[in-house]
């Protein structure tokens, strides 16, 4: 049965009670893209849909004082045109600011920005970005796609989200791939979280709640802090037993007890020499990587000042100098581990002993009573 334009009509909002979150957009239109890829973006604004394409997809003042402030250069953003397939396209050309230690500190970014054909202003902005770099190793083997999708919502907010894909032209070494993945998810996350700090700060917006991604701690901070712990739980289970001896020797006399607190304190003080030397070798190993690592830096610097590194030859060069050091740096701390763990079982041993001696002094007081 076809309904009347009367009952198509949204009902009064002062009639029925107050959904606690209107998040859906209206039924006019939907997003045809599949939204594959990483999911950089998606929070829900209290501003209008067309004012948000505005700020981000024309020559607004918010978006050239944000690229201004990230040190973007020779921005030209390009006008929406219809292409040859019936959508509106555009294209942006910017130069980005790199922050890396290695490589060039600047990078050419040509932009093509293309809104789908589901987009429909006033409810929804579906938008594909190819982006080609310039100026940087290995520049013509990829290229990067962000989807945009910005919905309105039943209270006139906006559903806004991105997500992004690296693509290969060509084949490349595996760890030269990894090297551009790491360096492209790292700037676009960079940029995303100051795009959506500066929106939020231009319209007085608290910080949205979105899921957020744990950072992975590395592999030298995690064994820095489990072996901190096991040091503390030594510690602890030693210092625990010091105080029975007290107790359980009240008959006993002088000669037992004076031995047996004689040897309880050199125990400990066992215990403190070991920890002691634990602490002294893991302050020792991070001074010797963070200078390793300064080195490492300044020596690539002077390389790349030294000669112009051009070629595909000269960068894989580079990268296999800084892979041989990691796995140097990574031999020294397996060592430092295995030193570490053979003192941590004699600690063991040491507890294990101590808190043996309230039963046998109480054993020895029995016999004696």
């Amino acid at each position: 049965m076809v309904s009347s334009p009367a009952e198509r009509l949204p009902a009064d909002s002062s009639d029925t009670d107050p959904e606690p979150e209107k998040t859906e957009p209206p039924a006019t239109t939907e997003c045809d893209s599949l939204h594959s890829g990483r999911q950089l973006v998606h929070t829900i604004l209290p501003i209008n849909v067309d004012v948000m394409f505005e700020l981000l997809f024309s020559r607004s003042k918010f978006l050239m004082e944000f690229h201004e402030a990230r040190k973007t250069t020779d921005m030209v953003p390009g006008e929406w045109k219809v292409n040859k397939d019936g959508l509106k396209e555009r294209v942006v050309t910017l130069t980005i600011a790199i922050t890396q230690t290695i490589g060039p500190k600047n990078a050419h970014v040509t932009e093509t920005q293309v809104m789908r054909k589901c987009s429909l202003p006033g409810q929804l902005y579906s938008i594909d970005v190819t982006a080609v770099q310039g100026g940087i190793p290995y520049a013509d083997s990829f290229y990067v796609t962000q989807h945009y999708c910005m919905s309105r919502t039943v209270d006139n907010h906006t559903v806004f989200s991105v997500h992004a894909q690296v693509h290969y032209r060509k084949s490349i070494f595996g760890f030269v791939k990894g090297f551009i993945e790491k360096n492209t998810w790292v700037g676009l996350e960079d940029f995303y979280t100051s795009l959506l700090r500066n929106l939020q700060s231009e319209y007085c917006i608290p910080p949205a709640k979105s899921k957020g991604r744990r950072t992975r701690r590395s592999g030298h901070t995690q064994s820095k802090m489990q072996i901190e712990e096991t040091i503390i739980l030594a510690d602890t289970k030693a210092k625990q037993p010091s105080r029975v001896p007290h107790a359980a020797v009240g008959g006993v006399s002088k000669a037992p007890k004076s031995g047996c607190r004689w040897l309880v304190a050199i125990m400990l003080l066992v215990l403190i020499v070991v920890n002691t030397t634990l602490y002294r070798k893991l302050l020792q190993m991070e001074d010797l990587e963070r200078m390793s690592r300064l080195d490492n830096s300044e020596e690539l610097d002077s390389l790349l000042l030294a000669k112009s590194v051009r070629t595909r030859n000269d960068w894989l060069t580079i990268f296999q100098q800084q892979e041989s050091r990691y796995n140097d740096e990574m031999l020294e701390w397996q060592k430092v581990l295995f030193t570490v763990t053979e003192m941590l079982n004699k600690a063991s041993v040491l507890c294990t002993k101590l808190c043996k001696i309230p039963d046998n002094v109480t054993a020895s007081a029995g016999s004696a009573g």
